[in-house]
């Protein structure tokens, strides 16, 4: 009902908005968040299939065909959930061909080492995700990431290799 149940953030649980359909009325601090939540949802369909459809390239445009994401807790969880069942579709294993996807939780430098193996920076996205964007492992390895970027193609390659969800 949009009520601040989250007694140690002190704020609304809203994760049933994100199944809402879009005439749907969720209030929050008296604010109907739904019509934000399918702006959002909108705007990660659009990129999604940008990124499918190979139009969104890499700095040296090069298509990107591996992909990188970081998070932790459900923000590495709910990711790996997906594609974790996700690959038993037919449909879903054919538009993966020719596709990397790995995961990167933990901050121990053998983990990062793994995760970015034999990847090269000019084909490879990655996705930092986080629902406040202050979680100090997801940060740490967004910033070593980032810096094995653009060591490899210099720091105005982050906007076509990085984003955040």
């Amino acid at each position: 009902n949009g009520e601040k149940i989250n007694s140690t953030e002190n704020r609304s649980v809203l994760h049933v908005a994100l199944r809402a359909p879009r005439d749907a009325v969720i209030n929050s601090d008296g604010v109907n968040v739904v019509p934000e939540v399918w702006s959002v949802k909108d705007k990660i369909k659009q990129f999604s299939e940008t990124f499918r459809s190979g139009s969104w390239v890499g700095a040296t445009g090069k298509p990107l065909t591996n992909v990188v994401s970081v998070g932790i807790g459900g923000s590495f969880l709910g990711p790996l959930f997906v594609h974790t069942a996700l690959q038993t579709d037919p449909e879903a294993a054919e538009s993966a061909k020719g596709r990397q996807l790995r995961f990167l939780a933990n901050v121990d430098p053998v983990d990062v080492a793994r995760s970015i193996k034999d990847l090269d920076p000019e084909t490879t996205l990655v996705v930092v995700v986080s629902k406040t964007f202050t979680t100090a492992e997801t940060m740490l390895n967004a910033r070593t990431i980032k810096e094995w970027i653009v060591s490899s193609l210099g720091p105005q390659a982050i906007s076509k290799h990085m984003i955040a969800v």
